[in-house]
């Protein structure tokens, strides 16, 4: 995958200072990503419904931020 089509999948993540190969590991950017969802998506390939993650957005941001730091 070039960097213009990340970049394009993952705009959120040039307002960050991420680089575009790693995940952001400060839970406070990892809750505002998950906000920015759109919950008329439908489900990506984990099987959770967008609009679940967007209304718990503030309880898993830090495990989440957890798992990037560790991966």
């Amino acid at each position: 995958m070039d960097d213009t089509s990340r970049e394009s999948q993952c705009p959120g993540l040039d307002d960050h200072d991420c680089e575009n190969d790693q995940l952001p590991v400060d839970p406070e950017i990892v809750q505002y990503l998950l906000l920015q969802l759109d919950p008329n998506k439908s489900m990506g390939p984990g099987g959770i419904h967008p609009r679940i993650v967007k209304e718990l957005a503030d309880i898993v941001a830090k495990p989440l931020s957890m798992i990037f730091e560790w991966s």
